[in-house]
């Protein structure tokens, strides 16, 4: 949610693929061929799967960068970062972080037009994406996660900006995201703290509907900024978050988790929190202050380590039997990197640091490799997983194999 874009490069109408190709807009698939796999989570007896651990990878096929179409089917000129993504009303529902769009051509400036946004993904194929939610011009990106009244009146987008995780539905059409709130009034970002948001779909438009301002505060983890999961099996709902955005850049770079019962998801009372230190949750609210009740956050209560974890929704694999984390970390470049576990709250295998698929070879200068994310929805058996993350403002792909 926070991971600001390297400079934006010059771009030619019409975005190009791995090849140096251009695809026309009628090579644009549709919306719908089969439903997505909505794969958050494992059936309440999962059945045993086929995949041996460790994992190891068959086959990497790299789809170079992703493509975005309009509704009317025409590829149009858009960069962006993060992508994360779920299923909402039989739908695979992007979210990307900041959205920038030129007005075409060689030399043409780019202009924010989203903090955050999402598109609709083509089940036919991984790379292609639809931008439903436009502004009022039919033609630029709108933002996601709105303001509220109160925000709008002290300068709406332009002082703030909000970053989703992940969106998970939990009953027909009924869905929600975690949202960190962020205030740039003097074009620094300002974490004030994260929350918990409704998301629905109307037509083909995600929508989403804030009614507070935060449930943590600016002196607890970020709660989703990693991403997060659902367990029916126990009917919580997970959110992984690095640490509290203040001085200490060791808790900046750890990851933390907290839980509660899917349908209390926007009750702060129904949380609790995993204290990696003792291995058990307790309902205490970790702060760094320790004041008012809370626990003082520390490194050791972290469920990742300084710097091992990026932005990465875990995802039940039907294929292992297990959950899955296909991430990055958060070195600025880095690779695609596999963790399983039993439970969401661990303990988590890393397999050795194994490397799984490469984001493109050693990093140059100005560069950063980041957001690795794993894409379990067009695959319901796990075998196959399409992985992303960004480089220099574009959305990379790979579909990676299991043996």
């Amino acid at each position: 949610m926070r991971k600001a874009f390297a400079k934006f490069a010059d771009k030619i109408d019409g975005p190009k693929n791995g090849n140096g190709d251009s695809p026309s807009s009628s090579s644009q698939a549709p919306l719908h061929k089969t439903k997505p796999q909505s794969h958050i989570s494992p059936t309440r007896t999962p059945r045993p799967g086929t995949g041996q651990l460790p994992p190891k990878v068959a086959s990497a096929k790299h789809h170079g960068i992703m493509h975005f179409f309009l509704p009317n089917g025409r590829e149009h000129i858009v960069s962006r970062d993060v992508g994360n993504s779920g299923v909402l009303d039989g739908r695979i529902v992007w979210g990307w972080g900041d959205t920038l769009m030129g007005a075409g051509g060689r030399g043409s400036k780019a202009n924010i037009c989203a903090t955050d946004s999402t598109s609709i993904g083509n089940i036919s194929n991984p790379v292609y994406a639809t931008d439903t939610a436009l502004w009022d011009n039919n033609e630029f990106v709108a933002n996601f996660i709105p303001c509220l009244p109160s925000e709008e009146k002290d300068g709406g987008l332009v002082s703030y900006a909000f970053g989703g995780s992940n969106v998970i539905e939990y009953a027909p059409n009924e869905g929600l995201l975690l949202f960190l709130k962020i205030h740039r009034p003097d074009g620094k970002n300002h974490i004030k703290g994260a929350g918990v948001a409704k998301v629905t779909m109307e037509g083909n438009v995600p929508k989403c509907y804030r009614d507070m301002d935060t449930l943590w505060t600016k002196e607890e983890p970020c709660y989703g900024d990693v991403g997060i999961a659902y367990d029916c099996r126990d009917g919580f709902l997970y959110a992984f978050g690095k640490g509290s955005q203040q001085d200490d850049e060791q808790l900046i770079r750890r990851t933390y988790l907290c839980r509660a019962p899917i349908k209390q998801a926007f009750d702060i009372n129904a949380y609790q929190y995993w204290d990696n230190s003792s291995k058990t949750w307790t309902p205490r609210r970790l702060t760094t202050h320790g004041n008012m009740g809370t626990l003082k956050l520390t490194h050791e209560q972290s469920i990742f380590d300084y710097l091992q974890m990026d932005r990465s929704a875990p995802f039940w694999s039907n294929y292992f039997n297990k959950w899955m984390f296909l991430y990055g970390n958060s070195w600025g470049y880095s690779d695609v990197y596999v963790m399983t576990a039993d439970r969401l709250e661990g303990p988590w295998d890393n397999h050795n640091g194994m490397i799984v698929a490469s984001t493109g070879g050693e990093p140059v200068a100005g560069e950063f490799r980041y957001a690795v994310n794993g894409h379990p929805e067009w695959d319901e058996s796990g075998k196959t997983v399409f992985v992303t993350w960004t480089k220099l403002n574009e959305i990379y792909g790979t579909t990676i194999t299991w043996e």
